[in-house]
């Protein structure tokens, strides 16, 4: 049995961070281990939310009580999310040290999330995206960046498909993390499409998938999209076949969400595509 400590954010309704990542990860035969860094009612977009952060130290408490009953050494990999301040970013660095002591072989899978809307930028306090950007990347085996992030983390303005190679080079020439960039948008070469990169120590791979018209798009596939790949990755997958899993995968939630004209990921409805994807998109070397 694998394990997967997941830390990030979570909601009561909905779809997003922990709750649209434990489901498929349980389904893919993983025993998921949530941390929320937040509890919300819901996603953002509604007009009514509410919630909270996690408290101060809770995340290092919990990782020393699992530490104390002898956990640490069975976790098999990481993934950390949404934050919701950096005194977190700070607790999760040291558990992800702590736990590669006790396996060296787990992987830090980090998604750092910092926003969706390339034309907005991100709203996130300047010590939320330092953590991000001179800490979890270093340490990460994987981050998992959409275009808004990576434009964060390389320090450069994405116009095109050119600018988003440039940019994973330099960010793969500074850290030893591998890259998923899990939505091109307008830096694509095909804006009627949904297309991913995945960029490995030799090779980079690009995969193209359709493009959903939703009068509001679901939030979550990223999380998913990050949940599924960690998943497959330590059930023993390449790099490449997990890549192309997670996007088969979310392909597949989002067609049956868009059936159902539903605003939240149908993730029940979707579990038999998510241990059993289709499989139509296929990535290719660039």
């Amino acid at each position: 049995m694998k394990r997967i400590l997941s830390i990030q954010s979570n909601v009561v309704y909905g779809y997003a961070g922990n709750k649209v990542a434990t489901f498929p990860m349980q389904l893919l035969g993983i025993e998921v281990m949530p941390i929320h860094t937040v509890q919300l009612s819901s996603n953002t977009v509604y007009q009514h939310y509410d919630g909270i952060v996690l408290g101060d130290k809770q995340i290092s408490r919990i990782i020393n009580s699992l530490e104390s009953i002898g956990i640490l050494g069975s976790i098999d990999a990481i993934i950390s999310g949404y934050i919701g301040c950096a005194e977190q970013g700070k607790e999760i660095y040291h558990a992800v040290k702590k736990i590669k002591q006790y396996n060296p072989q787990a992987i830090y899978v980090c998604d750092p999330v910092m926003g969706g809307d390339i034309s907005k930028g991100s709203s996130l306090p300047q010590n939320i995206i330092d953590f991000f950007s001179n800490h979890a990347i270093k340490l990460a085996d994987y981050i998992t960046p959409n275009l808004l992030e990576l434009q964060i983390l390389a320090q450069q303005t994405l116009h095109n498909f050119t600018d988003v190679i440039n940019a994973i080079e330099q960010l793969k020439a500074q850290n030893r993390a591998k890259i998923i960039v899990k939505n091109l948008q307008y830096a694509g070469k095909n804006s009627k499409e949904f297309e991913m990169i995945l960029a490995t120590e030799q090779k980079m791979y690009h995969l193209t998938r359709p493009l959903y018209d939703f009068t509001r798009r679901p939030l979550g596939v990223g999380d998913l999209i990050c949940a599924t790949f960690t998943a497959h990755l330590v059930n023993g997958k390449s790099e490449l076949e997990a890549f192309e899993l997670a996007a088969n995968i979310a392909n597949d939630v989002l067609d049956i969400t868009k059936q159902h004209n539903s605003l939240e990921l149908e993730m029940i409805k979707a579990q038999h595509y998510i241990k059993h994807p289709k499989m139509h998109f296929r990535a290719f070397p660039i």
